[in-house]
């Protein structure tokens, strides 16, 4: 029986090559959500204080959601969970939503 013999730098190749479509697909998720929903999505840039900060929250699994995203949410008409989200992060201190937005991904 032969043993395979896996490489470290094709394994950061293969690695580098998923992370690059995560971020396209994340980037035409964040832009399509701009187009359908432009008052969440600003909101969301407001409170977090930049669009990469928005975008991946977007996408991370959280506590507040039942372990599911707001992409989710939104895709099961939860829209308002969501707007409820965002309002809590706007009352919250700078740094505490820093802090979360650091956490995404």
């Amino acid at each position: 029986m032969r043993k395979t013999t896996i490489r470290f730098q094709d394994v950061a190749t293969e690695l580098a090559q998923i992370n690059a479509q995560r971020d396209g697909v994340m980037e035409r998720a964040f832009a399509m959500l701009e187009q359908r929903h432009a008052t969440l999505a600003a909101m969301l840039v407001q409170s977090l204080g930049d669009r990469q900060r928005a975008l991946r929250w977007m996408c991370r699994h959280q506590s507040a959601f039942g372990g599911r995203t707001a992409y989710e949410l939104i895709a099961d008409g939860e829209d308002d969970t969501v707007w409820d989200e965002i309002a809590l992060m706007s009352e919250a201190p700078v740094a505490s939503r820093l802090n979360a937005a650091r956490m995404a991904y």
